[in-house]
């Protein structure tokens, strides 16, 4: 499944990210973190944070322990949460 899941990584990095989240999408992949891991990376550089936090979080069901996942998931709700004050104030 590892190399599956790397092989996807690899259709990613040669500029296929619709191809790379297609493949992720089969069942097969339904129990295995680094699949959602890889999906969160892929809808992160496309700047979908809604996506890429569920990816996230469903990776972190599977595997609590994934730091690299959980570190993305405070990125993005500090993105979602960023208030400027200054474009208020007059």
């Amino acid at each position: 499944m590892l190399n599956q899941i790397l092989e996807i990584q690899q259709i990613w990095k040669d500029g296929d990210a619709e191809k790379a989240l297609l493949l992720l999408n089969d069942p097969s992949f339904n129990e295995e973190a680094e699949a959602f891991f890889l999906a969160g990376e892929i809808e992160y550089s496309r700047q979908n944070w809604g996506a890429a936090l569920n990816f996230f979080r469903r990776c972190l069901q599977l595997n609590p322990g994934m730091f690299a996942a959980q570190t993305y998931v405070d990125l993005i709700l500090n993105i979602l949460g960023f208030f400027h004050t200054d474009q208020f104030n007059p």
